[in-house]
């Protein structure tokens, strides 16, 4: 560059680089560390937020007192060369991923909605209203670490789930299908559109009584027919998002 600018007799100028990033094996980062483009970290759903953050610890180090985790404004404030490292810096995952969870975490709902509904768009899924998607963004939203995770994450209440292993044993189990009877035949008494969350929770006491159960199993059980597993999200409030698109009494049945 600079035999270019003396080439054509012009003033140099003074370049500043920030150190070589380097793989976890010290090597300089290449296409086969998974990576070619800012474009390819986007896809993969990082945030412009976490990305940028991150790159700037690559080689700099924040002031004394400075949290790891800053903005754009908050960096230009304080940055200065002296504090730019000359070794190469090996690009951690881990980290990347942390601020990144950081990031989302920060966000209300509406600003998680809009970005994660692109992934489902393209998936195909329709969301029932913008209410409901804020809601479901609201209730997947501590969970992510990725954008792109809210594939997973909100796929049983687009889809119908496979049944898992755990899911099935729990159904299975003694007393689990008696009290599903009773909750369905409680919901056909009273119909539940997904709204007074405290229906819901009159419902599972009533049918924990009339069954003759602990409200473990009643959940537990629930939990498996309505997201196929035994493990997830706040059970009152998936059962009333699938309650809302009538999915809820489906799945019981199903079941059954």
């Amino acid at each position: 560059q600079i035999l270019l600018y003396e080439a054509l007799n012009l003033s140099t100028p003074h370049f500043a680089h920030t150190p070589l990033i380097l793989n976890t094996e010290g090597k300089k980062l290449s296409k086969r560390d998974s990576v070619t483009s800012i474009s390819d970290f986007k896809e993969m759903g990082y945030t412009s937020e976490a990305l940028f953050n991150y790159m700037t610890l690559l080689g700099w180090s924040p002031p004394e007192g400075m949290d790891e985790r800053f903005d754009l404004s908050s960096a230009i404030k304080v940055f200065s060369f002296d504090r730019v490292n000359k070794a190469g810096a090996k690009f951690d995952w881990e980290k990347l991923n942390w601020l990144n969870s950081q990031v989302i975490h920060e966000w209300n709902e509406e600003k998680l909605f809009e970005c994660i509904n692109e992934y489902w768009v393209k998936k195909g899924w329709k969301i029932h209203s913008k209410e409901w998607g804020l809601e479901l963004a609201k209730l997947i939203g501590p969970s992510l670490i990725l954008l792109k995770d809210s594939i997973n994450q909100a796929q049983p209440f687009f889809e119908e789930p496979v049944l898992r292993d755990d899911a099935i044993k729990q159904i299975n189990s003694e007393g689990a299908k008696k009290s599903l009877e009773i909750v369905l035949n409680e919901l056909e008494k009273t119909p539940w559109d997904g709204i007074d969350i405290n229906k819901a929770k009159n419902i599972i006491n009533t049918s924990m009584a009339l069954a003759e159960v602990k409200k473990g199993l009643i959940m537990k059980t629930l939990r498996a027919a309505f997201l196929g597993q035994l493990k997830g999200h706040d059970l009152i409030s998936s059962w009333s998002l699938l309650a809302i698109t009538k999915e809820d009494k489906k799945r019981i049945r199903r079941c059954l």
